[in-house]
């Protein structure tokens, strides 16, 4: 009786993994205009693509500007963390934008890029200062909240160091850490923003310029040491907010890509 061959089966086994290798994929994505259609971000509020950019709020002449909240956020889950190993992921993500001063002296209030988890949405009564991040009766609450947030904020509030700064915030509006910003909103100059998390020394890091044609070597502007896992669930929502309040602005966003280095296995059939 002639045995059977064992090594058509073992070499199907083979395959089989090689192509879950194959198909294991990192989140990477690149946008470099923005229109209604699109099925990869999700608008909130008064977000809305127009003329190849995402105005995140109210632009309309025909209309009042004061009082918008907008977000927009990229539409599938990206796993950060890995609950069964701990490991966590390093990204990198690099966005355009512009904020600009209509007729007004004073202006306000800005833009923020957040990581929140995957069903969040947009707070009511998050206008002004608030940054559409926060509702106004949990700004202040840390265990009321679940969010990673770098605000691009070009109004005073209470809370704030000052009228222009980039800051980092934690489940709260009180940034942890900020510097100063020299902004360009006057002007309407387009700022590069690149926004990286390092797994290994849990550092987020911030780097910002108006420099024409910029490119990023690693350089930090603003940074803080972070554990994702302590703050975030394994699978999160990434986007950006702005608001205006009683004065106004233009918020831009004009291009935006993102790379993240931890595989989801839910990717791999």
């Amino acid at each position: 009786m002639a045995l059977s061959n064992p090594y058509p089966y073992l070499f199907n086994v083979i395959v089989f993994f090689l192509l879950l290798i194959t198909n294991a994929k990192s989140v990477f994505f690149n946008f470099t205009s923005f229109h209604p259609n699109m099925v990869d971000i999700q608008f909130e509020g008064d977000a809305f693509p127009s003329g190849n950019v995402l105005q995140l709020t109210k632009n309309q002449a025909d209309g009042p500007l004061t009082g918008s909240i907008g977000r927009a956020s990229y539409n599938k889950p990206v796993k950060i963390w890995d609950a069964g190993t701990g490991k966590l992921t390093d990204f990198t993500t690099h966005f355009s934008f512009i904020m600009k001063q209509l007729d007004a002296q004073i202006y306000g209030d800005g833009i923020s890029f957040f990581i929140a988890p995957f069903d969040a949405k947009l707070p009511q009564n998050s206008s002004g200062g608030y940054l559409a991040l926060f509702s106004n009766d949990t700004a202040f609450n840390l265990s009321s909240n679940q969010i990673v947030a770098v605000e691009f904020d070009s109004f005073w509030n209470e809370w704030d160091p000052s009228s222009d700064h980039v800051g980092i915030n934690i489940n709260s509006i009180i940034s942890v850490t900020n510097v100063t910003w020299k902004s360009s909103i006057k002007n309407g100059s387009i700022a590069n923003a690149w926004v990286s998390y390092n797994s290994t020394t849990q550092n987020l890091s911030v780097y910002l310029t108006y420099t024409e044609n910029p490119k990023f070597g690693g350089e930090s502007s603003l940074s803080y040491i972070v554990d994702l896992r302590k703050l975030l669930p394994e699978r999160v929502r990434f986007g950006f907010s702005a608001a205006t309040g009683e004065v106004i602005e233009i918020h831009n966003l004009l291009s935006w890509s993102f790379y993240s280095t931890l595989v989801d296995e839910r990717n791999l059939l």
